[in-house]
């Protein structure tokens, strides 16, 4: 798709360096907010998805950062478009970028110049630019790490063992249009490959394609799938869940919220727990500290749920081991 004539003189404006203020240079006694443009993915109409959103303003508050007296909080969704949700923040005057997701997390890296960043949920930062090393991150930006690209080995150890005897294949349901989709799609067929299975998998590009596809897989032999942990996948976890079970099939997320949507197992990193601490960073940057001087955090709190409503719904029997491990049941 081109890009607008508005757009490129936007980009090219952005190279330059009057766009990067440095923060510390605030720190005046007439000083003015700082104004940060949050980028939260998934839906404002989702409860859950908003008290994410929620939990990164209690954060501030907590750390002493008073919103219209020391920060400016401008929030703006990131959907299909996560540039133009940058550009939309950086037209209004952001300083300091916090985007959610990898998708964001890249188009803030591209756009935001020398603006400080703080990435939230991110599998691979280094992988992906954003850092030199997760504990010397060395540019503009830094952040929390959710390491779903490190729990492919996780994911399909919980697909084997859902079956007695424990399956010898596992399907997998992966976004093909994501940058990053290939590179976790490759290293969840690594793991597999070690796990001893044999990883049978099918993409889609777009949500309007998950029903044929998830018959198809249906058609192949599947009982679970596994679904690839992706901003797409968890801005769609609600229709790929419903999709899947109008289909008998119970599916695996990285994302424990998953399991209260209806998937039968969730495993990943505590969400809220993590949007709240992101606040200790900001509180830091604001006050001075360089991004490249804070070390990439990962996560502190993993949990799995398991929805026993949806065992009982496909007539699945949940192991006991994947039961005494579950951090939570939903019944």
């Amino acid at each position: 798709m081109a890009m607008s004539i508005g757009r490129r003189r936007l980009l090219a404006a952005f190279g330059g360096a009057a766009v990067a203020w440095p923060l510390a240079a605030r720190a005046q006694p007439t000083k003015s907010p700082v104004r940060i443009g949050f980028l939260p993915i998934g839906s404002p109409s989702n409860t859950y998805d908003r008290s994410l959103v929620d939990a990164f303003r209690e954060g501030l508050r907590k750390v002493g950062l008073v919103e219209n007296r020391d920060i400016v909080l401008d929030v703006v969704w990131v959907s299909g478009d996560p540039e133009h949700a940058v550009i939309e923040v950086m037209q209004r005057g952001a300083e300091l970028l916090v985007p959610c997701g990898s998708s964001g997390s890249v188009a803030a890296n591209r756009l935001a110049g020398t603006n400080p960043i703080v990435f939230l949920n991110v599998g691979d930062p280094i992988a992906m630019g954003l850092v030199d090393s997760l504990s010397r991150p060395g540019r503009n930006a830094t952040g929390f790490s959710d390491i779903l690209a490190d729990l492919g080995s996780k994911l399909v150890g919980l697909a084997r063992d859902l079956s007695r005897p424990p399956a010898t294949v596992v399907d997998y349901l992966w976004h093909t249009a994501w940058p990053d989709g290939r590179n976790r799609y490759e290293a969840t067929e690594k793991a597999a490959q070690a796990a001893g299975v044999k990883l049978r998998s099918k993409g889609i590009t777009d949500i309007a394609e998950v029903d044929d596809t998830i018959a198809a897989m249906k058609q192949s032999g599947a009982t679970t799938l596994i679904v690839q942990p992706s901003p797409f996948t968890f801005q769609q976890r609600r229709r790929i869940i419903d999709s899947a079970l109008s289909h008998g099939l119970a599916t695996i997320f990285a994302f424990p919220i998953a399991a209260r949507d209806g998937a039968l197992i969730a495993y990943g990193p505590d969400y809220v727990h993590m949007y709240r601490s992101a606040s200790l960073y900001v509180d830091r940057i604001v006050k001075g500290t360089k991004p490249a001087d804070l070390p990439v955090q990962l996560p502190t709190k993993i949990e799995m749920l398991v929805n026993l409503k949806t065992a009982k719904a496909l007539g699945f029997e949940v192991p006991l081991a994947i039961l005494v491990a579950a951090d939570g049941m939903i019944e």
